[in-house]
């Protein structure tokens, strides 16, 4: 009997010699059978790849490795990750994960509810590379203060344009954001606004929820008239080519300079000089913090600035308008600095009238810079609830995990902007846009500033 010694089995089936293990017993058989063992050996063999197999992902990804990895070093390096859980509930939710038979996307959702149940919505897992785009559904959708709504889609699923979302599959929508709302940090309901529609035409999140099983969906929608509709919608490209949108019979300021990271507009009508703020970065923060490579192609803040105290200076302007509402953060010095002459300014010219405009995706250095009107000037806040708190953890720095490559956010700083740990900034005057808004081409908030005498 001829006897064959492994001395690591898992590093052979690693590197596909399963076949030739095969053939080899094939070879044996006749010797195995002689000593009737043959059951055994192929269970062994048996165990043996199901043990390899289970331990790796398709691409070879340890993900047991990477749970430890994490653990390590979200509890080493984040500034004080455990202020609303404990360490040891983030090594139960970990150990949790190591017993489930998960890869792919699978693992970095899981581990993603997780970190999010943590307390800092600056610290999360980067599940967004393991989406496919080929398994996304031909949807853009918004969350106006009535509902959820279908604003863009491709050409052969136009039908549905502009129809609200009531059920996926037969599942209410807001067991839907329920269920999603497992992967953010719910600090307050403005981010889980910001974040449903985003997620939503993820098929491969929905069948992560079990809101989905295959590549289609039955939507249940409902249209201006309130009739239902039942419309099975298949995963299919959307882009430039056959994009069909809800066609507004106007586009109000605030959208059209929102590629912009800063704009200003001057209205004589409206008595209004218009200031949108979507960006906390400039080709000055640029050259500082990363150098002069890409500076060249940037916009200046320090010419935005100069422009906007020579307009103040010649023209006749009533009303200024400070918009945040979709600015998500970068860099707050900036703007600190500006809103400290601006201050100055409007305490010299007591007739001028200040609005800070705030939004959901209004977050992280912006919020700074709404605190800073808050401290500094008498502004009148408009608009929604912020996504973020005033007092918040922040200055993000990475790491990989090194099986995965999963990118890891987490904070290093804590900033505390309000003596009460407020869950979001509410505006003085709260105004939402509905669907109707949105198809008219009215910015409400605009209007309502426009109208204050």
């Amino acid at each position: 009997m001829i006897e064959i010694v492994y001395d690591n089995y898992k590093d052979l089936l690693a590197l596909g010699l399963l076949n030739e293990m095969i053939e080899l017993l094939r070879m044996l058989k006749t010797e195995i059978m002689k000593i009737k063992q043959y059951k055994l050996i192929f269970l062994l063999i048996g165990l043996m790849f199901f043990q390899s197999c289970n331990s790796q992902t398709k691409n070879g990804t340890d993900w047991e490795a990477d749970l430890d990895y994490i653990y390590k070093e979200l509890s080493q390096k984040h500034c004080n990750f455990f202020t609303v859980k404990s360490k040891k509930e983030f090594a139960e939710g970990i150990e949790k994960l190591k017993g489930k038979k998960l890869t792919g996307i699978d693992c970095a959702l899981s581990l993603q509810q997780v970190a999010a149940s943590f307390g800092d919505s600056h610290t999360r897992v980067n599940w967004g590379q393991f989406i496919d785009k080929k398994q996304m559904l031909p949807l853009y959708v918004y969350w106006f203060k009535d509902g959820i709504y279908i604003l863009k889609t491709n050409e052969e699923n136009k039908k549905i344009l502009g129809n609200k979302l009531l059920s996926i599959n037969q599942i209410p929508i807001q067991s839907i954001i329920d269920s999603i709302s497992t992967l953010i940090t719910v600090d307050n309901q403005a981010l889980v606004k910001k974040a449903i529609p985003e997620i939503i035409p993820c098929v491969q999140v929905l069948r992560y929820f079990g809101i989905a099983k295959g590549d289609s969906v039955e939507l249940e929608l409902e249209d201006l008239t309130g009739k239902t509709l039942n419309y099975s919608l298949q995963t299919s490209a959307m882009n430039k080519s056959n994009r069909v949108v809800v066609i507004s019979d106007s586009i109000p300021l605030c959208v059209q300079n929102r590629g912009l990271w800063f704009s200003d507009y001057y209205s004589d009508k409206d008595d209004v000089y218009y200031l949108q703020y979507n960006n906390c970065w400039s080709r000055e923060l640029e050259i500082e913090f990363k150098g002069t490579k890409n500076a060249a192609e940037m916009l200046s803040f320090q010419e935005f600035e100069e422009r906007i105290f020579t307009s103040l200076q010649k023209k006749p302007i009533g009303k200024i308008v400070f918009d945040l509402r979709y600015n998500g953060g970068g860099g707050s010095e900036q703007g600190t600095d500006f809103i400290k002459k601006l201050a100055e300014y409007s305490k010299q010219n007591s007739d001028l009238k200040l609005y800070v405009v705030l939004g959901r995706k209004t977050f992280s250095s912006a919020i700074i810079n709404a605190m800073d009107f808050k401290k500094m000037t008498n502004a009148v806040f408009v608009g929604e609830e912020t996504g973020g708190k005033p007092n918040h953890f922040g200055e993000v720095k990475r790491f990989k995990l090194p099986n995965s490559e999963v990118q890891v956010n987490y904070s290093t700083k804590y900033f505390k902007r309000a003596k009460e740990d407020l869950n979001t900034i509410t505006p003085d005057v709260l105004i939402e846009s509905s669907f109707i808004d949105y198809k008219n081409g009215i910015d409400p908030v605009y209007e309502w500033i426009r109208d204050q005498k």
